[in-house]
């Protein structure tokens, strides 16, 4: 999805309450300098832009304040609009093929629940006869493209958060060959889920948590970094955190009894995020699950990229596509 390379260019993440930002000026990640801003609640609702304008304005100031206008920007494709899918192709379809195939074979022997669709191709073992497709609708990616172009930026790559996520962890080697993981990763309004087995994405999926962004305070903890709070009852959050692990409980029954018969399990569990609440939803994981469990915190992340902490891990997978 879209073009070029250029050492300077800008991982950005955007989501209800948050603009994050990883700004490239070089190839060495160790140089690059991290930012986040809060977004105004009403500005985006779930994964759609409600007040472009606003968002222009928001864009535009923040150009301006990180010195980045004309610089390349890598985003991510809205986590709910992702759908993955398993196809076959012919044995001398492979490489820079592939995504041409599917494009001839959408709506014929490949079909798709939306039209005019964004479309990647992942191709973990070439020559055994299946890729993945990822596709998602281009009227949300096409908006957030639109308006970095308008702000003096040039959008070259919209990536799959789920895949950058990937991509770290196999960057600091946390996978074994033919371990089967099961991936979480928590913000305050959202879980995306995905089972990997290296080389081969199994499932992906992203599940909602219903909490309205007015319920939460943000707070500058640094010039470059904030925290958010909860003005309520945590407790009444903490009770949709616990409804977001029991799906995660029917998810690996799913995987081990329905796609496997039983003769395949998950073998770990990998946490991470930027929720707040990510003690609290390591704790009681720990407490549900037999499963072995990895929680991917500052210091392992800190361990490798000095400069950043866990909550820039899906960008900082965005930041290794192509680059190095």
């Amino acid at each position: 999805m879209f073009k070029t390379k250029k050492n300077r260019f800008v991982a950005l993440e955007l989501n209800e309450y948050v603009i994050r930002a990883i700004v490239m000026n070089s190839q060495d990640a160790k140089q690059a300098v991290f930012y986040e801003q809060p977004l105004s609640s009403g500005i985006i609702e779930g994964d759609s832009i409600r007040d472009e304008m606003a968002l222009f304005d928001r864009f535009k100031s923040l150009v301006d304040v990180w010195g980045i206008k004309r610089h390349d920007v890598r985003f991510f494709v809205p986590d709910s609009s992702v759908m993955m899918k398993t196809f076959e192709h012919p044995s001398d379809v492979v490489g820079n093929k592939l995504k041409a195939y599917v494009e001839m074979e959408l709506g014929q022997t490949i079909h798709l629940p939306f039209t005019n669709p964004l479309i990647d191709v992942y191709d973990s073992k070439p020559n055994d006869g299946e890729a993945i497709l990822f596709a998602a609708p281009s009227d949300e990616v096409n908006k957030i493209a639109g308006l970095l172009d308008d702000v003096t930026l040039t959008p070259t790559v919209a990536d799959v958060r789920s895949l950058s996520t990937i991509r770290f962890l196999e960057k600091i080697d946390l996978f074994t060959p033919q371990k089967s993981y099961l991936i979480t990763d928590w913000s305050i309004t959202g879980l995306s889920i995905s089972i990997y087995t290296p080389g081969k994405l199994e499932f992906l999926r992203y599940q909602a948590i219903e909490t309205s962004i007015k319920s939460w305070e943000s707070r500058v903890v640094d010039e470059h970094e904030l925290s958010f709070t909860y003005d309520g009852e945590i407790e009444e959050y903490r009770m949709l955190l616990i409804d977001q692990i029991a799906e995660i409980d029917r998810i690996l029954n799913f995987y081990r009894f329905s796609l496997y018969k039983g003769e395949k399990a998950v073998d770990e569990i990998i946490i991470l995020g930027d929720s707040p609440e990510m003690d609290y939803i390591v704790n009681e994981m720990r407490s549900n699950y037999d499963t072995p469990i990895q929680f991917i915190d500052d210091n392992k992340v800190q361990s490798a990229y000095p400069n950043f902490n866990a909550k820039f891990i899906p960008l900082i997978g965005l930041v290794l596509k192509e680059a190095f």
